[in-house]
């Protein structure tokens, strides 16, 4: 059996159905302006189906959306691919809220991603050919420390195929702290990120960014990275630097930097340095391989850094460029993240 639920529109007349209004308390990517997006689980006891309710077992559930056309965010730039960041930010959110509507994660325990990736197997789908595609995912969930039948922890496989071809996949790494831990953690780092680290930017300040195609992009407030702050040896220091207020790049209520954030500034970063050292051409660049390790929470309010280096660019099997890249995210003396990207240029 399966059961279905709508994450954007109104609810179904199904087990599971949420509204308009959850979909966008759950910050789910379709509540932005967006076509619908259909979250399918097959469960795999008939209790999971009586009780829209998930056993503290693996679990199976399935996603299912347009790649959007005209979105501020996932369509701006040179509009050659389908964005890498709306699976991304899909599989997550659905993460989160499956988490909390099927296991049963009380809403209070803030959800800290431990590690994440997302891999593009086959380039030919995810080309932009002027015309609506569908985009699934199939989406597995195991719990991992699991006490009177809540896990503290999930951990998370997706296929992604569009016009139903498969040529993505996603992993990541969840745990689900208690309230003060998650106290203690936020105190304990802000404490850390200070030793050494610029004092935050006074109110108004003009924010300064890379020119959006550098980046990209096409639109200024899509961008994250500024000029280098330092180039040496090869290594480069860029400072984060979110529009305040962006709509998926600012901080939210809880003040921390939000996932997206630590994915396209690892791209766009990327994209800075390979066309500074390798003369990439940032249009017609594609990120094909990111996965990150994170140490703790960051602070929207303090300066972030992203330090990146790279190895000697080499070709694939098309004889195409690719750069290995690595990336260090910092507050101070503190990392917050390590990550690993490749990237292909694609022409």
């Amino acid at each position: 059996m399966e059961s279905a639920l709508d994450a954007s529109e109104a609810a179904l007349t199904v087990p599971g159905a949420t509204t308009a209004s959850a979909a966008r308390a759950a910050g789910l990517p379709g509540s932005h302006g967006m076509a619908p997006l259909h979250l399918l689980h097959r469960p795999d006891t008939p209790e999971g189906f009586l009780l829209d309710a998930s056993a503290p077992v693996e679990q199976h559930f399935a996603l299912s959306a347009e790649l959007p056309d005209g979105h501020p965010v996932f369509n701006d730039g040179p509009d050659t691919f389908h964005d890498l960041l709306f699976a991304a930010e899909s599989l997550r959110q659905a993460t989160f809220f499956v988490a909390h509507q099927y296991f049963r994660v009380p809403a209070e325990r803030p959800a800290v991603f431990v590690s994440s990736g997302i891999d593009v197997q086959d380039l030919g789908p995810w080309r932009r050919t002027g015309r609506s595609a569908p985009m699934t995912l199939d989406i597995t969930l195991t719990p991992v420390d699991v006490v009177n039948g809540i896990p503290r922890g999930l951990d998370c496989r997706g296929g992604v195929a569009i016009d139903g071809v498969s040529c993505g996949s996603g992993t990541a790494r969840l745990q689900f702290l208690m309230p003060r831990v998650y106290r203690s953690h936020r105190e304990l780092g802000r404490r850390e990120s200070l030793r050494g680290s610029l004092p935050p930017a006074p109110h108004g300040t003009r924010r300064t960014a890379v020119r959006p195609e550098q980046a990209g992009r096409g639109d200024l407030r899509n961008v994250l990275v500024g000029p280098p702050l330092r180039a040496v040896d090869g290594e480069f220091m860029l400072p984060v630097v979110p529009a305040p207020g962006h709509e998926m790049f600012h901080g939210g209520p809880d003040g921390h930097i939000p996932g997206p954030v630590f994915l396209e500034a690892s791209r766009q970063a990327a994209l800075v340095v390979a066309a500074e050292l390798q003369g990439f051409e940032p249009a017609h660049v594609v990120l094909t391989h990111w996965w990150a390790s994170f140490r703790g929470f960051g602070e929207a309010d303090l300066p972030l850094t992203c330090t990146v280096n790279t190895r000697d660019p080499l070709r694939d099997s098309a004889g195409r460029p690719t750069l290995q890249v690595k990336l260090t995210f910092s507050q101070g003396s503190r990392v917050l993240c390590t990550a690993a990207a490749t990237l292909l240029q694609d022409c």
